[in-house]
């Protein structure tokens, strides 16, 4: 039977004991604890060392439960029949050792209430495992045994034991004992799972060992590895792909790493690398080509969540690709090269190197092989690359040294260096004088020609040494041009033409052949009734000048009629005009050159001179007598080469008196004078004639009239 008793002060129990102490004999019933054990069910089992009684006088133990904490004792219980005599012990039932320590002192009773001495306090050892402040770690907190009580610690440390998953106690730590608090740390090796602790301590004697209550629970390991460092985000130069290197991380459960693309501000993961070895990752699917690319890389320990990898943290910034522009301009034997990036990662820059590889020709596939062109210092991103050769491609990266050794690539730009060329022809094909004088200009192009050049017409009089230009168009293969000199007097002179070829870079690289219109002069020989034509010979065709046609109108804008066709040799000739006295006197020629090639429809390509007019003067025959009655009974002049559209013929008597008057070529006068012939005497003529050219001859004098009735 035990017997309890509850809640006395410490200090009334200690007086009460002082008391009891003094009223025993000295030395008689004395203990000593042993051990307080906490059990799997939370319980305090409480162990001492039997009392000595020499005397007999051994009645019962009063085991004490004090809380410290509270300052009170919570129970007493007597145990007058120990189940163990050798070794008395008693399990604690009430209260739990799982939630504080326990502390116990016993006392023994003898005969009328006389109690012996008290034993030392030893307290049950109350374990705590809470998660640490730092990731990772879990916080152990305990008591010593001793700490009820002001006596020396123990001397035998306090061992820290772990329960593994065969079920068996190891010691993880090992603790001295300073008689109150202690603490120890665990790192946690476990990714999740209800992880055991204890703490256990052998007593002075070594007949028995103190153990705690068992502490622990769920438990995970919170600490993420380190975030590694990227060293590079660079591009293959073969693939064009983006690279990103880093160093490893050092964690001891390290389990693999999850790449993310930054843009914008955000990370978004692309890949996860189920490989602790891993320290590069290429990303098919960059754009390092178009724009910086960024990325950031966090390892996972081998903890994972639902399955899939618990990402540890990354670096706070993002690294970013070297990423190059690289431009030309047509005609420009430089490129400017212009870079930026390699942000954010563990080295600086210390220069940067620019490399070239050249293939020759465009589209050959002969590369040179890479050659470096150039070092700038990490302060500069441009570069001016001078001498490229025209008609080959260029391909430029650069490499960023870092601080640290590494190289970091740019990707690659590749440019061309083109240079327009010449048309393999540009043809004048006729310089030809037009009706009203100017001359207009014919050129065809190469129709193989695919590049867009100025064509710019340029002209000399064939006084002047050199030719001026007149007008520029541009032209692309296969055109035709058209230009018109409104400014040329192709009366006075000849006009050489010819074309001047240049390319985008303002660089002549062609010119036509030189066209020389014909220049048509003459003269009007009056006595032998003859004109005569003279020219200067046309150059040149594409081909050459087969020959010319002589064309001829006259009486103000007849038809055009083909006179004659003289071979190229011949430049002069006459046109007897005899047989055309009734004409109006006004001759228009025009010269056609021929080429001895058709155009390009395959028609007769040609070049006209300018149209050259003479005059023949008119020649007028006026009788100075009529007979009226006889046989010249008329008065009527003879004319050639005249305009008789405009002819007026007056008839005066001595005081100045029309007496006839006509504006009909074919009516002579006849003598009379409103139906009555004048008397026989001298009259008066004046007559009017206009030749070919509208110029007005004017004819007067006196006729006879004799009457031959």
């Amino acid at each position: 039977m035990v017997n309890r008793t509850r809640t006395w002060r410490w200090s009334a129990v200690a007086l009460a004991l002082s008391t009891l102490v003094c009223t025993a004999g000295l030395g008689q019933l004395a203990v000593d604890m042993s051990c307080v054990q906490v059990n799997d069910q939370g319980y305090a089992a409480v162990t001492w060392n039997q009392a000595v009684d020499p005397a007999g006088d051994f009645e019962q133990y009063v085991l004490h439960l004090y809380e410290p904490s509270a300052g009170l004792v919570l129970e007493t219980y007597s145990i007058p029949d120990p189940t163990d005599p050798e070794a008395p012990a008693f399990v604690n039932t009430t209260y739990s050792a799982e939630t504080t320590e326990l502390c116990y002192f016993v006392v023994t009773e003898g005969p009328a209430g006389v109690f012996g001495p008290s034993s030392d306090t030893l307290c049950s050892i109350h374990l705590t495992a809470d998660p640490s402040l730092t990731p990772g770690l879990v916080d152990l907190n305990f008591n010593s045994p001793r700490i009820g009580t002001s006596g020396v610690p123990f001397p035998e440390p306090l061992a820290v034991e772990f329960l593994d998953a065969d079920g068996n106690w190891l010691q993880i730590n090992s603790i001295a004992d300073n008689g109150g608090m202690m603490t120890a740390q665990y790192a946690l090796q476990e990714c999740e799972g209800d992880l055991s602790f204890r703490v256990t301590q052998l007593n002075p004697a070594g007949d028995c060992t103190h153990v705690s209550n068992v502490a622990g629970s769920q438990l995970s390991d919170e600490l993420d590895p380190d975030p590694p460092v990227i060293t590079a985000v660079q591009v293959d130069y073969a693939l064009q792909e983006a690279v990103v290197t880093w160093e490893p991380s050092d964690a001891d459960d390290l389990a693999g790493y999850i790449i993310y693309l930054c843009n914008g501000g955000f990370q978004m993961a692309i890949d996860t690398l189920y490989d602790p070895a891993a320290t590069w990752y290429i990303d098919m699917n960059s754009n390092v080509q178009s724009y910086i690319e960024s990325y950031n890389v966090a390892a996972f320990d081998e903890c994972f969540i639902n399955g899939e990898p618990d990402p540890g943290a990354a670096s706070p910034y993002c690294a970013s690709s070297l990423f190059l522009n690289a431009s030309t301009t047509l005609c420009s034997d430089q490129a400017t090269l212009s870079w930026v990036g390699t942000y954010n990662l563990d080295s600086e820059v210390a220069s940067y190197h620019i490399w070239i590889d050249e293939e020759m020709p465009t589209g050959s596939g002969n590369w040179s092989g890479l050659q470096e062109v150039g070092v700038v210092d990490a302060n500069t991103n441009a570069f001016v690359h001078e001498g490229a050769t025209f008609g080959a491609t260029y391909k430029y990266h650069i490499v960023a040294e870092m601080a640290s050794g590494l190289e970091v690539l740019s990707n690659a730009r590749t440019l061309e260096f083109s240079y327009p060329g010449a048309p393999s022809f540009t043809s004048l094909r006729r310089a030809s004088v037009s009706d009203s004088g100017t001359v207009n200009i014919i050129v065809d192009l190469d129709p193989n020609s695919n590049d867009t050049h100025a064509y710019t017409l340029q002209r000399k009089r064939s006084s002047e040494a050199e030719f001026t230009d007149l007008e520029t168009q541009e032209g692309v293969g296969g055109m035709t041009l058209m230009y018109t000199d409104y400014t040329a007097q192709t009366d006075e002179s000849s006009y050489s033409y010819r074309v001047r070829v240049e390319n985008f870079c303002s660089d002549s690289v062609g010119m036509s052949n030189t066209a020389e219109t014909v220049w048509l002069r003459g003269i009007s020989d009056f006595q032998l009734l003859k004109n005569t034509l003279h020219w200067t010979p046309y150059a040149e065709f594409p081909g050459a000048t087969a020959g010319y046609r002589i064309y001829r109108k006259y009486n103000l804008g007849n038809a055009t009629e083909l006179l004659t066709t003289l071979p190229s040799t011949v430049l002069t000739w006459e046109d007897d005009v005899s047989a055309l006295l009734y004409s109006p006197g006004d001759f228009c020629y025009l010269i056609e050159a021929t080429d001895a090639l058709p155009g390009p429809a395959g028609s007769i390509n040609y070049a006209f001179s300018n149209e050259l007019c003479l005059q023949q003067e008119p020649v007028v025959w006026i009788p100075n007598a009529i007979l009226i009655g006889g046989v010249n009974n008329t008065f009527q002049p003879v004319v050639s080469f005249a305009d008789f559209a405009n002819y007026r013929m007056e008839i005066h008597n001595r005081w100045g008196d029309v007496l006839f008057s006509t504006e009909d070529f074919a009516t002579g006068w006849d003598g009379t004078y409103k139906d009555q012939f004048v008397p026989e005497g001298t009259y008066g003529y004046f007559i009017t004639i206009q030749d070919g050219s509208g110029r007005y001859y004017d004819r007067q004098g006196l006729v006879h009239v004799l009457n031959g009735e």
